[in-house]
Parts: structure tokens; sequence; C-alpha cells
């Protein structure tokens, strides 16, 4: 993904929306999640830290990591 065409509101692995909450007083449902180090590893570094990975990349992953290979 370009980071010309990067939202914010976006998973950065798979672009669909990834519901990030860390605005809201309530916070983020990731702030109660381990997202796995192999799947962060995965993001763009231009996109490291500027957005979410949405919930279903997080369960795929844990599902099949081999779902993720580059």
């Amino acid at each position: 993904m370009s980071v010309e065409y990067f939202n914010e509101m976006n998973c950065p692995l798979c672009t669909k929306a990834n519901y990030c909450g860390v605005a809201d007083p309530a916070g983020c449902w990731c702030m109660q999640e381990v997202i796995p180090a192999e799947l962060v590893d995965l993001v763009p570094v231009e996109l490291k830290g500027q957005a979410c990975i949405c919930a279903a990349c997080v369960a795929a992953f844990a599902a099949n990591e081999g779902l993720f290979k580059r």
C-alpha cells in the first residue's frame, strides 16, 4: 500500500477498516490484545506505527500464519 493513499482507519495489511478506537476514551480493542511481533513485522516500514492491524488479520494470523507469507 502506498503511503500517499494510506488512511489510518484502515489496516496496513489488508486495507479494510481496522475499527481503531485509540481516540476513544475507552481505548482501542487492540490495547487488550497481544499482537504477534511476526505479524507486526509484516507491516511495510513506511506504515509502521501509523494504524492498527485489524482484528480479522490478527485472528487469521493466529489461525494460519502461512496465509501471511511474503
